[in-house]
């Protein structure tokens, strides 16, 4: 065992992390569950690159307070690994499908392996069963300690799976490239289970949750951060590269929220900003893969859709209003959502962007005066 190269892996990754949360400070404090959740992955993971280096620091050496850093150390590490992992994937899930019903649903189960090893650790300190502190305070793995590595990649297996599973219902989605997390996690735990006495679990799991994180900057410019749906900047952008292609057919849909006022005046604004969250939800949940959903301003969306045709845009509204009428049935809210549709299609020979905007939006409107007789 080299006690610097553990010390230089350890801090490499405290410092990561501490940079991390001091980047993400700002985007951290809008409260969603989802950034809870990487807040604490993130701290667990800190705490356990100090506690790493001085459980290996204390190995071998006499004392007994030595012994039980040595032991209380060790058990720290193995407790929070499952825990990592789990949450990992709490925080995926939350983040592509932003469902508590489908997390209660899901979880509930999936997190039994991550718990009973939990609780193995835990008992380890009095029946030592992943590893033990011999009278001379060396530590020794034991065969069951290999479980908490299957475990890790099932859990890594799982979320791939409902990563790929939400790409082919819904689309690829940007700015979150799994591979970024699972590939230094992968070879950090393969090369600790083969190397005994090295140390790359922590660091490798701090280089993840960088590389990730430095992957989702990019949402703050072109994510609305209230819905995660494109805002208006990307709305342009892609509005102005789909109409350079030559005889562009270019079509969209004009998503107004109704009764919206009415929503805030009842149940408060934070209500109001879930019944949002809850639209862009809809839109995702019922648009095609090539479609692009974002949320234009206020309680107004634009679904963009390239390479489409008039039958095409009334199969998308329809599919819309199908996954409305499953949400307002499944989903236990205090309200129920409403939308206003229009759409258009963009004519090269007479349109520009502003013309083809106002009939889109004056197409909406027909629908929503009718709901407002």
């Amino acid at each position: 065992m080299n006690i610097v190269a553990v010390l230089l892996s350890d801090y490499v990754g405290f410092m990561l992390l501490v940079a991390l949360l001091i980047s993400s400070r700002i985007r951290r404090s809008h409260g969603k569950l989802e950034l809870k959740v990487f807040s604490i992955i993130t701290i667990l993971t800190m705490i356990a690159c100090v506690v790493d280096f001085f459980s290996f620091f204390s190995d071998g050496r006499d004392g007994f307070l030595w012994k039980t850093v040595n032991l209380i150390g060790n058990t720290y590490c193995f407790v929070v690994n499952p825990i990592f992992i789990a949450a990992w994937c709490l925080y995926e899930d939350l983040k592509l499908y932003k469902s508590m019903a489908r997390v209660k649903r899901i979880y509930r189960y999936a997190f039994i392996p991550a718990i009973i090893l939990v609780i193995i650790a835990l008992g380890n300190m009095f029946f030592p069963m992943i590893f033990y502190i011999d009278d001379m305070n060396v530590y020794h793995r034991l065969p069951l300690s290999y479980a908490f590595y299957v475990v890790d990649l099932c859990y890594l297996i799982h979320s791939g799976v409902v990563l790929k599973k939400y790409e082919k219902q819904y689309g690829k989605i940007s700015f979150f490239p799994l591979y970024l997390m699972a590939v230094p996690v992968v070879l950090g735990c393969a090369l600790q289970m083969m190397f005994y006495g090295v140390s790359l679990i922590w660091v490798s799991l701090a280089v993840g949750l960088t590389s990730i994180y430095m992957s989702l900057q990019n949402e703050f410019s072109y994510i609305d951060i209230l819905t995660n749906l494109y805002n208006r900047a990307y709305l342009d952008y892609k509005m102005e590269a789909m109409l350079k292609e030559k005889n562009p057919k270019v079509g969209a849909i004009m998503i107004d929220v109704d009764y919206f006022k009415s929503i805030n005046d009842t149940y408060g604004h934070s209500t109001g900003d879930e019944a949002l969250i809850d639209v862009a939800r809809v839109i995702i949940f019922s648009k095609p893969d090539k479609a692009i959903a974002t949320r234009f301003a206020g309680d107004e969306f634009i679904l963009l859709v390239n390479n489409t045709n008039d039958d095409e845009m009334r199969k998308i509204i329809e599919s819309i209003r199908g996954e409305l009428k499953y949400f307002n049935e499944t989903e236990n809210r205090p309200y129920k959502l409403s939308l206003s549709l229009g759409y258009t299609l963009f004519d090269p020979d007479r349109d520009t962007t502003d013309t083809f905007f106002k009939r889109m939006d004056d197409n909406m409107y027909v629908e929503k005066s009718e709901k407002h007789r």
